[in-house]
């Protein structure tokens, strides 16, 4: 009984789409390094217990076609490195089952679906969409209220100061226990009035902001217990021991990790 096919530099994907029918128990498809696929093959909807589905590379890969997903059990949806991809479905949000989302490193021009996400994701990857941010900060990123896991890289986003904005007014899910942020070239500060309900917080990332100084006041940090900041050098001096001008925000952290362009440093 096949769960799980991996369709890898295949230069034949129609041939072996005319099989889906016939592997109506696959969970997982991984379709990656395939030059001439535009869009999906039919039969994928028919997969009713197909639960995860990425895509790697696929540079000729622009968009999905309207039902040519299934709606019911699929659980993990993952496109990474297909530079000519533009879309997401536009009804992904009636995606029900749909609990981790990533997007990566595909078209820069790539737009945010119509009706928004599905706010029942606990897990959500974007980079190098700086679209997709800006109409996610819009849309509301507090709506989706089970987010657990949130990474967003900021390349494109120039305007961006602070995070979340605060000149905005943007907010984030209280359900958050991680959260990864890179590539901000001019974010200088985290604002703390976006954390303060955060109070599930375990986990804060922050990577290559080299304007950021400082973080968001110690009582909105509270819970967090792993602190990694990497290629943050103004940040990074701040956060020294027992002098920095940061340090009492951090101080009380089991897991602190400085990162400079010598060597890495633990702090416990």
């Amino acid at each position: 009984m096949l769960k799980y096919l991996n369709i890898w530099c295949c230069p034949v994907l129609e041939c072996i789409a005319q099989h889906f029918y016939e592997c109506n128990n696959l969970e997982t498809i991984h379709i990656g390094y395939v030059q001439n696929i535009k869009s999906l093959p039919r039969g994928l909807d028919k997969l009713s217990h197909l639960q995860k589905i990425e895509f790697e590379a696929c540079p000729s890969l622009v968009s999905f076609e309207e039902n040519v997903l299934p709606t019911t059990n699929l659980r993990v949806l993952l496109i990474a490195f297909c530079k000519n991809f533009r879309a997401l479905p536009k009804c992904i949000n009636n995606f029900t089952s749909l609990r981790e989302l990533k997007v990566s490193n595909c078209s820069v021009g790539i737009s945010f679906p119509e009706e928004g996400f599905p706010t029942n994701l606990t897990s959500l990857q974007i980079s190098k969409a700086p679209r997709i941010y800006t109409s996610l900060v819009e849309w509301g990123l507090n709506r989706l209220t089970s987010l657990q896991e949130l990474e967003i890289s900021g390349e494109g986003c120039s305007s961006v100061k602070s995070f979340p904005e605060e000149g905005i007014g943007m907010t984030l899910p209280p359900s958050l226990t991680s959260i990864c942020i890179r590539d901000f070239e001019n974010l200088e500060f985290m604002c703390s009035k976006g954390f303060q309900h955060l109070t599930s917080l375990q986990k804060l990332l922050i990577y290559n902001c080299p304007k950021l100084t400082s973080l968001p006041e110690k009582d909105t940090l509270l819970s967090l217990e792993h602190l990694c900041i990497s290629g943050c050098p103004l940040l990074d001096e701040r956060c020294s021991r027992g002098k920095g001008r940061e340090w009492s925000k951090i101080a009380h952290i089991p897991y602190v990790r400085l990162i400079t362009n010598v060597m890495p440093r633990e702090l416990d």
